[in-house]
């Protein structure tokens, strides 16, 4: 299953470089346009000296992982995303169920959107600036933390859209509240989760658990506590959270595929 996955990927990369010239210029400029929103962190803190204690380099942290982990979802779960949305409204579903790979994995499979990559890049960017800028006592488990929490946030961020996709059986259209929760979440989680009350805390890290991308694991690296008391080893609980919200997104996608109805039934 994972070689004929790379296989579909393979083509649907090789679809979008039949035109270089634009989607270079298509990836530059969503890195670009995604970089703004570090551009803005930069500029508040010429105005602060510091956000809860957090300086700059500190913050650039958090926005590092959460943008990586975001870019990379992004890119991953694309199929369910716009497409999806269309292929519901188009009454196309029927031509996913009908063939012998699952609905799950032929929508994953039907979209890999490599210009992603700027919003990648850029995030990496920022994160390699914070750690030159920081003094982190680098250790083997640090060292191991930085790849597991991206991928642990990668999948969190996988399983949001997996969600806003299933609602469509329902709605026909992925609602906007979604974004809220993505592109939304990825900023919110850019800044200390210590500024927010306990609603938005408990939202971001028991419901919509975006804050286990960034949060703990910055903790963690920085030899931080955190003023309202999440524990250091919560930044090793990153890849479990992952695996269990996904396990809940694809619950609810295999729910909202029963419940789906043909155009022609």
């Amino acid at each position: 299953m994972l070689a004929l996955y790379f296989r579909l990927i393979g083509a649907r990369i090789r679809a979008q470089m039949q035109y270089k010239v634009s989607f270079w210029m298509e990836l530059v400029g969503f890195g670009l346009v995604t970089g703004l929103e570090f551009v803005t962190v930069v500029i508040l803190f010429a105005r602060f000296q510091s956000i809860a204690g957090w300086s700059l380099a500190e913050v650039a942290l958090l926005y590092g992982l959460a943008s990586t982990a975001f870019g990379l979802a992004e890119m991953v779960s694309r199929g369910f995303d716009s497409p999806f949305e269309r292929l519901m409204q188009q009454g196309a579903f029927d031509t996913i169920l009908i063939r012998p790979i699952g609905s799950f994995f032929g929508i994953l499979a039907s979209e890999f959107q490599l210009m992603r990559m700027g919003r990648i890049t850029q995030g990496l960017l920022v994160l390699a600036y914070a750690l030159l800028r920081l003094h982190i006592a680098w250790t083997f488990d640090k060292l191991l933390l930085l790849p597991v929490t991206l991928l642990a946030g990668t999948a969190i961020y996988c399983g949001l859209v997996v969600m806003g996709a299933t609602i469509c059986f329902w709605t026909i259209k992925t609602p906007e509240v979604i974004n809220v929760f993505t592109v939304g979440g990825a900023e919110a989680s850019s800044y200390p989760l210590s500024i927010y009350n306990s609603l938005v805390r408990g939202i971001f890290l028991f419901m919509i658990p975006v804050a286990f991308a960034n949060y703990p694991a910055a903790l963690y690296l920085l030899g931080r506590t955190d003023p309202l008391g999440l524990p250091s080893w919560a930044a090793w609980a990153a890849p479990l959270v992952a695996a269990l919200f996904c396990a809940v997104a694809l619950g609810f996608w295999r729910v909202g595929v029963s419940k789906y109805q043909s155009v022609g039934s």
